[in-house]
């Protein structure tokens, strides 16, 4: 329990407080993640998983979205990689206070090495994202973006804990075709093996938006999510 304390304590105050200078001229919201998973081993190496991600935002007041993901992967074990696809249906609430129907697709590739009690990982994945507009841009052109993921994880020999630091760019295709950043993720958490099927996840997620128009640059969310691997 006490390296439970310990390592949780670090994650949360890493992100919490790292680059307040960056934000002290812009807004800083709060907010919660919910998420449950379902992973089951199809057959041999493929893997089928969905998960159900909601979302609150204006300092936890606030829905934000709902994500429901329906996704495979296929693990060459003996490399260390992992290629997947998989399809999200995004259900988000807008400033208008209307609800909008997003639909994203993606594909993306993984490796992942081990050294003593360490593993180090590197994600890559592509998405086209439509909009469910009745009128206007979106109905006719997809969006297209490229996200890369760098973490590290830490897991004593027969312990129930595993402590996770990670980083994401997001990058997007603009109207003129180039590739230009528009958030960074920084994140944290705290993965308890509560049973030989069942993880309970504690996590801190810092997201930096660029490019944007309103005054709002960083959010930062408290999440928990639950998993159960079949």
């Amino acid at each position: 329990m006490a390296d439970w304390k310990k390592y949780g304590v670090a994650l949360i105050l890493l992100l919490v407080l790292t680059a307040n200078d960056a934000c002290a001229q812009r807004t800083t919201d709060f907010g919660a993640i919910l998420q449950a998973e379902y992973e089951n081993n199809f057959v041999g190496n493929y893997d089928v998983w969905v998960k159900e991600d909601l979302r609150f935002d204006h300092d936890f007041s606030k829905y934000s979205r709902s994500k429901t993901t329906l996704g495979f992967d296929y693990k060459f074990v003996r490399y260390g990689f992992k290629i997947g696809a998989g399809f999200d249906y995004i259900n988000k609430y807008t400033e208008k206070r209307v609800f909008r129907n997003r639909y994203r697709f993606f594909v993306n590739a993984s490796y992942k090495c081990t050294y003593r009690n360490w593993d180090f990982g590197y994600r890559m994945r592509f998405i086209t994202l439509y909009h469910d507009e009745r009128t206007g841009y979106y109905n006719y052109t997809p969006e297209f973006s490229w996200r890369n993921k760098l973490s590290v994880s830490y897991q004593r020999p027969y312990s129930r804990y595993k402590y996770t630091l990670y980083g994401e760019l997001y990058s997007d295709f603009n109207k003129d075709k180039r590739l230009e950043l528009s958030t960074l993720l920084l994140a944290g958490e705290v993965d308890y093996r509560l049973t030989r099927r069942q993880h309970l996840t504690l996590f801190v997620r810092d997201y930096r938006d660029y490019y944007i128009e309103s005054d709002q640059f960083r959010t930062v969310f408290f999440g928990l999510g639950w998993k159960y691997k079949h």
